[in-house]
């Protein structure tokens, strides 16, 4: 499993945390540096409510057969997880308290974010259904119009066909 990139902004203080950009300043992380920002996200407490989060926005989004390619990254990313704790364990915990302070700000707005994301991203798709259907009982109105023949109901009212 590749490691994602981050990209974070700092509080506008005019620090940046991590590898990131605040205002017009942009700092780049060592690879060391990404390893051990990443440990600290992982081992946050609030990394299982990102994850979680980040989760729910997907599966929103994602097609019903493409679902498990989501559970199976789930499933294979305890070892990543696993790896960046024990990296945390090893050099401790590198962050000033200022710093830790931004990350915990930060990741607190992230979760919000997430939350609110996945709110509109429903409310998107269940618009787009509704859509569907009516187009659907449009097309199926103007084909018993032309034909006389009326199709039993759909098997699911997002199935358009009988």
């Amino acid at each position: 499993m590749q490691e994602p990139n981050l990209g974070m902004m700092g509080n506008g203080s005019g620090g940046a945390l991590g590898g990131l950009s605040c205002g017009d300043m942009s700092v780049s992380l060592s690879g060391d540096q990404s390893r051990q920002l990443k440990a600290e996200i992982a081992t946050h407490p609030l990394y299982e409510q990102l994850l979680s989060a980040h989760v729910s926005c997907l599966r929103v989004a994602t097609p019903i057969d493409q679902l498990p390619l989501i559970d199976a990254q789930l499933s294979q990313s305890h070892h990543l997880l696993r790896s960046y704790a024990s990296q945390h364990n090893q050099h401790g915990h590198s962050l000033s308290p200022h710093e830790r302070q931004d990350l915990d700000n930060f990741l607190a707005q992230y979760l919000i974010i997430l939350c609110t994301f996945k709110d509109q991203l429903q409310q998107h798709v269940r618009v787009h259904a509704v859509e569907a259907v009516m187009a659907c009982r449009e097309i199926e109105t103007t084909l018993q119009a032309l034909t006389g023949l009326f199709l039993p109901p759909p098997l699911s009212p997002l199935k358009c066909y009988p």
